[in-house]
């Protein structure tokens, strides 16, 4: 009798062992699932063929492809303004509260940065941090537009200015530089104060 006892908690530990380790993986693919993506994998997915559902591009931006000449696939420049509109924005304007901190800030992530929105220079980002302070409270994104007499062609990229209207918020302004080659080491798409 005392055999079958064993046999029946040594079997009962391993299907709980199982059972656990079945339920952990679980939980590690829900997590991956649901974390937002790295710079990497944003910079792999603005340059796929791929397209999420509520991707908003914005107005005018018929121009601009009509005028850029590029590598670049039309739908990575509504995917990486959608990104930097909707995502860079509002985290850039929380976590940048002044330029000490946005400098800080840029040190510290500085390599996302240049694989978000192609600024490698510190006095770049600092300045756009000044446009994006223009913002307060919590973003709600209303509107985009580019402005089609705002649009420059040069021989290796096209320059625009975004504009860019949040509730309860001005209108900020920020040009937009779309390299004629695509990199996959950084955003061929670049976001920068005018």
């Amino acid at each position: 009798m005392e055999k079958k006892t064993k046999m029946k908690v040594i079997i009962a530990i391993v299907v709980l062992f199982i059972v656990l380790m079945i339920f952990m993986m679980i939980l590690k693919n829900l997590r991956k699932e649901n974390a937002p993506r790295t710079s990497e994998e944003n910079l792999a997915y603005i340059n796929s063929d791929e397209l999420e559902e509520g991707t908003i591009s914005p107005d005018m931006i018929h121009v601009v492809i009509a005028l850029y000449e590029g590598e670049l696939n039309p739908k990575a420049i509504s995917k990486s303004t959608y990104h930097f509109i909707n995502h860079l924005v509002p985290e850039y304007l929380k976590k940048c509260k002044n330029d000490e901190v946005a400098r800080k800030y840029f040190q510290k992530n500085k390599d996302n940065i240049n694989f978000d929105i192609g600024i490698s220079k510190e006095e770049e980002f600092v300045n756009l941090i000044h446009e994006i302070q223009k913002l307060s409270g919590n973003l709600e994104f209303e509107s985009s537009r580019f402005d089609p007499d705002e649009v420059i062609v040069k021989s290796n990229h096209v320059e625009a200015v975004l504009y860019i209207k949040y509730k309860n918020n001005d209108e900020i302004a920020v040009t937009i530089r779309l390299s004629n080659k695509v990199y996959e080491n950084k955003n061929s798409i670049k976001f920068y104060a005018n």
